[in-house]
């Protein structure tokens, strides 16, 4: 590994404080806001951060995809819907990394046409707006990352180290190694 960016304590304390600024902006709402998780990356942040939101919630999942190995192929698909009708409903879209923009552009754009929610809300454990291709601001973010390519903690190669408790970047010896493991030449 070629470095960490972020600490499996550093971790705690962005989805502490970003889950206790959504615990008050939804404390006093009528409905339960649903929290909404961008599969498969963002499943340990969505539950760690969800752990400090002290409200009732709902939790669900939507799946898109637009990676190719270490690279944005630059189109979204949406490869599984949510199972919750969130039509008028506050929602919070909880991803890994917001990269380009375009996925997270793609997914707010998509709940506001197909179900007309009361409010949406992104949130990102890490946002590398140094690489954006649209424009987009993040409601909250956990930190700001240089333009390298990172793994851990739901963040993958081919779906491989989602399950490191950190954040890092890979050397490209490991990621020929990894290339090997999965038989890819």
């Amino acid at each position: 590994m070629k470095k960490i960016v972020l600490s499996y304590e550093e971790i705690q304390k962005r989805c502490k404080l970003i889950g206790e600024q959504l615990a008050t902006r939804y404390r006093f709402n009528d409905t339960p806001p649903v929290f909404i998780g961008v599969m498969k990356g963002a499943i340990p942040f969505l539950t760690d951060l969800v752990s400090y939101v002290d409200i009732p919630l709902i939790i669900d999942y939507i799946q898109v995809g637009s990676f190719n190995g270490t690279e944005s192929t630059g189109t979204v698909v949406l490869k599984k819907d949510v199972s919750q009708d969130v039509r008028n409903r506050d929602i919070v879209i909880v991803e890994d990394i917001v990269d380009s923009g375009i996925s997270m552009t793609f997914l707010v754009d998509y709940f506001k046409r197909k179900y007309q929610p009361k409010s949406v809300v992104t949130v990102a454990l890490l946002d590398k707006k140094c690489n954006r291709k649209v424009p987009f601001e993040l409601d909250y973010s956990g930190e700001i990352v240089q333009n390298e390519f990172l793994m851990g903690y739901g963040l993958d190669y081919r779906d491989l180290y989602r399950n490191t408790r950190y954040v890092f970047v890979p050397t490209e010896e490991e990621i020929k190694t990894w290339d090997e493991l999965l038989g890819i030449k």
